[in-house]
């Protein structure tokens, strides 16, 4: 590789892929650092239900982002974005390689490409929606983002408030929909994306979801989440994992049933995540536990860059 190109690995796929294994594994053969692009492995006080990797998981490795914020911290993507091109901006001081890794396909994109620029949002508007969705719940905010951008919420995760809230909150401020705002036009980096997604079949993502979520549980996922129950209405915990176990710690169900919706729930956005991850980038697709021909694919992406440069 030519010592003044820069390249940032990618390294995206549902949850449960097995993207920790591979991030650590291909930043030790770069001898380099990985930032994490799950926005929810971002929280201190979400340890169990997030699955962070573990200090023996890291191997060492420097993981930016990973406990980083608190449940009651403003953190918007905009920040992440920025945040992640300083950190990337030291790492190649040293390095001509960074890993990328995560299942938030929007904070991925966000660092490769940059964000459409959105009208300020004023604070007693977006109270206002918060209030809306709180009062009236998912299926009120759901119904009001499809009747005002029908573009947009085919895109969204539409079982993600936060996002449907941004949205609804920018239409009232503006009286525009969100998606009049999204360009789509990539922003220059310094750097040179190469994008993997890691794929099983379907059967064996599914029973390695159900896997996890047996192990959070053994963990002590109940008991984490009987703790931040009395903060439920913060929006890192408008999560899987969480909402289940706050139903259940309401009467609404069993122990066992929630249980059962978590890994339900966990597998309706794995699908989410894969759809997303198809429809936007250029993915190359690998077999999960196959770091060797990921490495090779990357030099020889990499060489080939350097060619047509040149």
């Amino acid at each position: 590789m030519s010592p003044t190109n820069k390249y940032l690995i990618v390294i995206a796929g549902p949850t449960a892929s097995g993207k920790t294994v591979a991030a650590v594994n291909l930043a030790k053969h770069f001898q380099t650092e990985v930032l994490s692009a799950d926005s929810r492995q971002f929280y201190r006080e979400m340890q169990i239900g997030t699955a962070k990797p573990t200090p023996a998981e890291m191997e060492g490795i420097p993981h930016h982002f990973i406990d980083s914020l608190s449940i009651f911290d403003e953190y918007s993507v905009g920040d992440f974005e920025q945040d992640a091109l300083n950190i990337l901006e030291q790492i190649y001081q040293n390095h001509q390689v960074a890993i990328l890794t995560g299942g938030s396909g929007l904070f991925i994109r966000a660092v490769c490409e940059g964000l459409d620029r959105f009208p300020e949002v004023p604070a007693k508007v977006r109270k206002k929606v918060e209030a809306l969705y709180l009062e009236k719940g998912l299926e009120f905010v759901q119904d009001y983002l499809q009747r005002v951008d029908p573009v947009y919420f085919q895109e969204v995760d539409q079982n993600n408030p936060h996002r449907l809230i941004r949205a609804l909150a920018v239409y009232e401020a503006s009286g525009m929909p969100f998606s009049h705002f999204r360009k789509g036009t990539k922003a220059k980096r310094s750097f040179i994306p190469v994008y993997f997604l890691l794929e099983w079949d379907r059967k064996t993502l599914y029973q390695r979801i159900d896997k996890r979520v047996d192990q959070m549980i053994a963990q002590g996922l109940e008991a984490e989440a009987r703790e931040l129950y009395p903060h439920r209405t913060c929006n890192p915990l408008q999560t899987v994992g969480y909402q289940e176990l706050f139903d259940y710690f309401e009467g609404k169900t069993t122990l066992e049933e929630a249980i059962s919706l978590i890994k339900q729930h966990t597998r309706n956005y794995a699908k989410r995540q894969l759809t997303w991850f198809r429809k936007h980038g250029e993915w190359i697709p690998f077999e999960a536990e196959d770091m060797e021909g990921m490495k090779r694919r990357f030099l020889e992406m990499a060489f080939l860059e350097e060619k047509n440069t040149t």
